[in-house]
């Protein structure tokens, strides 16, 4: 489960890269109390963190503990004028984001379309 996570958030900086994005996956594998993403990424002004799943079923859970750490590190970088929580889910060929703008419990599931989208070049 780790290795298929570890693939889709090394997947996901690629994808970043390509849209002109700096981008980086921060490796804290162990549950921790800091306030770190699994990616993040900076273009301009803007500022994305990104807590990925990588599920074997139709379904990924994000919990609201997980959720707060993304508000969390982006309140840390007041330069940035536009800050995006991104949820992220990698199911087998589909990616599924969705930006959400509270701390709380989510779903995302495979046959939903999500509400942002980071196109090839």
């Amino acid at each position: 489960m780790k290795r298929k996570g570890y693939r889709a958030e090394r997947e996901l900086v690629r994808k970043l890269r390509r849209q002109d994005f700096r981008s980086i996956r921060v490796p804290a594998s162990a549950p921790s109390s800091e306030p770190l993403p699994d990616v993040f990424a900076t273009k301009a002004d803007k500022i994305l963190a990104f807590e990925i799943k990588a599920p074997n079923a139709d379904r990924a859970y994000f919990r609201k503990k997980q959720v707060k750490k993304l508000f969390d590190f982006l309140s840390m970088f007041e330069a940035y004028a536009q800050k995006m929580a991104i949820i992220g889910a990698k199911f087998p060929y589909k990616w599924v984001f969705r930006e959400i703008k509270a701390v709380d419990d989510y779903v995302v599931l495979r046959e939903e379309k999500g509400n942002i989208a980071f196109e090839q070049k």
